[in-house]
């Protein structure tokens, strides 16, 4: 039975998990002299995790990320054994919403690569990146917010666990506000507003999302998409 109830669980994260499965393409972006999503080695990881500098621990664990989700490192131990550096950082930087952004980040991937242990670990992503939404918003293109709506949208509603349509649509519409060029913000927004049955607003988001600068076919392979794509090139040819 605990195996059944953690089913809805395993397609919960857009946010982790499909760039490599669909060869996505992953964004750079800066945050305090932090680059996320740069290629990197475990050895890397490593040495930047183990440093007294906060800046290296910032860069390590973002290393870990990148590797976990290019699909270089398949390890839900690694995703934990990161998670237990940058929990040692955020001790000394609770305002840090990068590292708990990352933090978030990682136990969704050890969620993801163990997902016996997936529904126990909502509350902590969900603890840890509306402390990054409330604190670096910007992060990401709007990341905390991209990784809440995708959580809301996806996860067991309550009893079971957190899902809940409203608090998907309000923060897909935070990360579209915060970065409304960003094409995953929109296709976010988009689906949670097909799954509300709003199919007008949802091709209104879903159109503006394939004219945005950073939009890449790939990113319409994804699973959660094909719906949408099916109902707003259906709504065109029907017009």
């Amino acid at each position: 039975m605990k195996w059944l109830r953690l089913l809805p669980l395993l397609i919960v994260l857009l946010i982790c998990g499909c760039s490599a499965k669909y060869d996505l393409p992953l964004y750079e972006y800066e945050a305090d002299g932090v680059v996320l999503w740069k290629p990197c080695s475990m050895a890397q990881a490593e040495v930047l995790s183990n440093s007294s500098k906060d800046k290296d621990v910032l860069q390590g664990a973002a290393c870990s990320a990148w590797l976990l989700e290019s699909g270089a490192v398949k390890k839900a131990d690694y995703a934990k054994s990161s998670q237990l550096k940058l929990e040692k950082y955020l001790v000394k930087n609770k305002q840090s919403g990068l590292g708990h952004y990352l933090l978030a980040y990682l136990i969704a991937k050890e969620a993801q690569l163990a997902p016996m242990k997936g529904l126990d670990l909502v509350p902590r992503m969900e603890q840890e990146a509306l402390a990054a939404s409330k604190l670096s918003p910007e992060v990401d293109h709007g990341g905390p917010d991209r990784f809440l709506g995708e959580l809301y949208l996806k996860a067991p509603s309550a009893p079971i666990s957190i899902g809940d349509m409203d608090n998907a649509l309000e923060f897909y519409e935070k990360a579209v506000k915060v970065a409304p060029d960003f094409a995953m913000n929109r296709l976010g927004l988009a689906t949670a507003l097909l799954e509300d049955d709003d199919v007008k607003e949802a091709c209104v988001h879903y159109d503006k999302a394939l004219h945005s600068k950073c939009f890449d076919e790939k990113l319409l392979k994804v699973d959660s998409c094909k719906k949408l794509v099916k109902a707003c090139e259906g709504k065109k040819a029907a017009e």
